[in-house]
């Protein structure tokens, strides 16, 4: 998969929290906002942010290999934010 630019879709994964449920996210297609170079695990790597979720940057190649996958899983849903405002799942 070539590397993404800003406007172009892809597909995001859940996040559930159990310390902080306010930053729940529910996964699907989102929008991507900025792309930046980063490194991970020693190497340059290209990072990305969805409009969906913004502050979150995605290391680009673990998530375009799942790209197929949450195509599969998601289908045509949106991501979002699902926030959990419930005290015993937001600690501190």
């Amino acid at each position: 998969m070539s590397n993404p630019k800003i406007g172009d879709e892809i597909y995001v994964p859940t996040a559930l929290y159990l310390g902080h449920g306010v930053d729940d996210f529910e996964g699907g297609l989102c929008t991507i906002s900025s792309t930046y170079v980063g490194v991970s695990a020693g190497e340059e790597t290209l990072f990305v942010e969805v409009y969906e979720r913004p502050g979150i940057r995605y290391n680009w190649p673990i998530l375009a290999i799942r790209q197929d996958e949450l195509r599969k899983e998601y289908g045509e849903r949106r991501g979002h934010a699902a926030p959990d405002y419930d005290p015993a799942f937001n600690l501190g």
